[in-house]
């Protein structure tokens, strides 16, 4: 969960504005928006390509325990069993993760396209404190 901690950090960082930056962060929101967006389209890659991993492996650890078996082992219950497998509980964990990621993200790109509602209706009151 490092990766979401850090993301976490980043994100305060980019939405944070104040009176005098205003110009500069509305100048900058599309760039940060394509920045967020291209992590959350590399995480959903990322988790398609880790569901795919884990199908093949648990394809794979199936066979294994359906030829080392003394007894006969349907596919299905050798696949259950596989499931329990260290290698297939990393990679349960890591698609975790990464849906959680990627829920993280989903929502940043929700307040980031609130932001520029923020950013004018800061803009409108900034108007009328100075008329």
């Amino acid at each position: 969960m490092i990766k979401l901690e850090e993301y976490i950090l980043e994100m305060e960082k980019d939405v944070e504005f104040d009176d005098f930056s205003i110009k500069d962060t509305q100048m900058k929101l599309p760039a940060v928006k394509h920045k967020w967006v291209g992590r959350l389209i590399r995480h959903k890659i990322e988790l398609n390509n880790i569901r795919s991993d884990r199908s093949k492996l648990v394809k794979s650890i199936a066979m294994k325990i359906q030829a080392n078996s003394p007894y006969k082992v349907t596919e299905a219950a050798a696949e259950r069993a596989s499931y329990k497998h260290e290698d297939i509980i990393k990679l349960s964990q890591n698609i975790k993760e990464n849906e959680l990621i990627i829920e993280f993200l989903e929502k940043i790109e929700r307040v980031l396209n609130s932001m520029t509602y923020d950013i004018k209706n800061l803009v409108e009151i900034i108007k009328l404190e100075t008329l």
